[in-house]
């Protein structure tokens, strides 16, 4: 399965900016989920992303897969940074 036979640039910035929003309407993953899956939606949705396009794409387009984990680990350490700097 291609990605960019099903989707597009906007699904992927749609995913980056507002991904909650994305897995809830752009995606048919939502009946697929169980409680890790609603979990997860609830506290780190971008990395239910990455898991999935691994899951999904990530013999086709390892690229893709990189990106999504680069992006999900990045939110998380610049969220953990300004947690801390609202501390200190």
């Amino acid at each position: 399965m291609n990605f960019w036979d099903h989707h597009g640039a906007l699904f992927l910035i749609c995913a980056a900016c507002f991904p909650r929003l994305t897995i809830l309407f752009g995606t048919a993953l939502t009946p697929l989920f169980g409680i890790l899956g609603w979990i997860g939606w609830l506290i780190a949705p971008r990395f239910v992303i990455a898991f999935y396009a691994t899951v999904t794409y990530g013999d086709q387009n390892p690229f893709l897969v990189a990106v999504s984990w680069v992006v999900a680990f990045t939110t998380i350490t610049v969220s953990a940074r300004e947690g801390v700097r609202r501390v200190s």
